[in-house]
């Protein structure tokens, strides 16, 4: 019976292993079809930064396929392996766009989107990452925190759905426009969600990575967040 149970075991782990490989694989192909599409619709397009997000790509994919010449693998150790890589490209596509008004307008085109809008989703998704690490299982643990902080996602994350079926642009809505209209600007959904949210998680996970004197499990969230707050406070400065 225990020879059953231990055979068992590494059986289990393998496969465990196998599903989450193929899964970190899976993620990276389907956000490098983004980036490709991201590069490919921005150059169609009369974007002021078209021929950067085409270079930066064309860099990306080729350093990618070095890695992996030299037995580098998905999932494994290594930015360049890394499932998530092509999202923070996407990102700092993103960063680009918002250091100009033209930019902002017709900077980046993914999914046939125009780049308000995929300024406003990428914003709508960081925050609600954000409202997920501080007022979920890994946030803060009394309950008093914890409601508080993912009413404002609720209400945040409802205020970027609806300016980006209104179509709502970019810079309008972190000043102010939009849901919930009834309040000070500060209040907003938008804003509330982009200078208060984002900050404050970005703030705890640096927070936690000097508590636990390691960056190992929170190097990802900082820089997702940080560079979060980077384009929120690009933007707004136009």
């Amino acid at each position: 019976m225990n020879d059953v149970k231990t055979s068992s075991a590494p059986a289990a782990s393998k496969r465990r292993q196998l599903a989450i490989r193929i899964g970190a694989v899976l993620v990276r192909l389907a956000l490098d079809a983004v980036v490709i599409d991201a590069a490919y619709e921005t150059w169609n397009s009369p974007s002021p930064i078209r021929i950067g997000v085409v270079a930066a790509t064309a860099v990306y994919f080729l350093l990618s396929l070095w890695v992996l010449s030299k037995g580098g693998r998905i999932g494994g150790r290594g930015w360049l392996t890394d499932p998530l890589a092509p999202l923070f490209l996407l990102l700092l596509f993103l960063v680009a766009a918002t250091w100009t008004l033209g930019g902002v307008s017709l900077g980046v085109t993914v999914l046939r989107q125009p780049t308000p809008v995929v300024l406003a989703g990428a914003t709508l998704a960081l925050a609600l990452l954000a409202t997920w690490r501080l007022a979920g299982p890994p946030g803060f643990k009394a309950w008093w925190t914890k409601l508080p902080l993912a009413a404002v996602g609720i209400y945040g994350g409802w205020a970027f759905v609806l300016a980006i079926r209104q179509r709502t642009p970019y810079l309008a809505l972190l000043g102010g426009a939009g849901f919930w209209d009834g309040f000070p600007i500060g209040l907003r959904g938008a804003p509330l969600a982009a200078f208060g949210l984002l900050p404050l998680a970005f703030v705890r996970e640096c927070a936690l990575s000097l508590s636990r004197l390691t960056l190992r499990g929170l190097v990802r969230w900082i820089l997702l967040f940080g560079v979060g707050c980077w384009i929120v406070f690009n933007a707004s400065a136009l």
